[in-house]
């Protein structure tokens, strides 16, 4: 019963068999019979079919109101005979963009397993969207990303922020803060797509009429580390998070009239809250970095 509702819930939330069976790993028909099963089994219409798309019928929508508490009980469930079986110690998954992956998780990780010794932290590290696929998929319970996330199916809570700098390969010397007629003709070293320094960047320079095709971008790499060397290299700037340069790396500026502050954001499906350790390591993270601002 758990894993039909588990389905239905993925047509009702895609209005689609075929995307709901692409994310359960199923066939289309696999997924249209057990929807089937659940209409028999309680005596009821639950969606209406078309060619294009389905959708809840009210007693379809009763289901799915009921069946996300259900879903989300039965998680706490699992959780808890988890840890049962493994005794005291618990294991914490997280995911985790570069950003705070790299720079704010280290900081805050000795002080919370003072607080929890008995709490093994793991850390799956990557680019932004992939860490909310993973939130999505039930990978990992809380992902932290560098940006708000719009998603229905995700609770995005703001636990710290960051600054995002124009880094400049060394002997460049450039007016700070940097008036946006110079910006274009820069070459640029840029992050793939996916990565919310991207993303984030590109969204508010076209709140000021700089589109990202306007850029000369002279690369795109993967990761922070591979492109602080094309900079230092002399490739080109970049924008990069402040707190990924260390002191004296690189020298930066910032632009004249956008502010490039972002949120990170802790990331969760709505219809799991987070267990008890992962909402206090959450809290550890806002504690430090209220104390940096302060």
């Amino acid at each position: 019963m758990i894993d039909s509702l588990k389905i239905f819930c993925l047509v009702a939330r895609y209005q689609s068999f075929t995307r709901a069976a692409e994310e359960a790993g199923l066939t289309r028909p696999a997924v249209s019979q057990i929807v089937k099963q659940l209409e028999q089994q309680f005596g009821v219409t639950l969606l209406t079919r078309s060619t294009r798309a389905v959708a809840l019928t009210p007693a379809g929508e009763r289901l799915v109101e009921r069946a996300d508490k259900v879903l989300a009980a039965y998680g706490e469930l699992e959780s808890a005979m988890a840890g049962a079986r493994a005794g005291a110690h618990t294991t914490l998954v997280v995911g985790a963009s570069t950003l705070p992956g790299e720079s704010l998780l280290p900081a805050v990780l000795a002080a919370f397993r003072r607080a929890h010794p008995d709490v093994e932290v793991q850390v799956r590290v990557g680019n932004t969207e992939a860490i909310l696929q993973m939130v999505r998929t039930g990978q990992v319970g809380v992902g932290l990303v560098g940006q708000e996330v719009s998603d229905p199916l995700l609770v995005s809570q703001p636990v710290a922020s960051d600054e995002i700098v124009l880094a400049l390969p060394p002997g460049g010397r450039m007016a700070d803060p940097l008036p946006l007629s110079e910006l274009k003709r820069l070459p640029l070293v840029s992050r793939e797509q996916g990565s919310a320094t991207r993303s984030v960047t590109e969204a508010l320079l076209a709140q000021h009429g700089i589109a990202a095709q306007s850029l000369q971008v002279v690369a795109e790499l993967g990761s922070p580390e591979a492109v602080k060397a094309a900079v230092r290299g002399g490739m080109g700037a970049a924008f990069l998070s402040r707190s990924q340069l260390g002191p004296g790396e690189l020298g930066f500026v910032r632009l004249a009239g956008v502010d490039l502050r972002r949120p990170i954001c802790a990331v969760w499906r709505r219809d799991r809250q987070p267990e008890a350790v992962a909402q206090d390591l959450m809290t550890h993270l806002a504690g430090a970095a209220h104390g940096q601002e302060g």
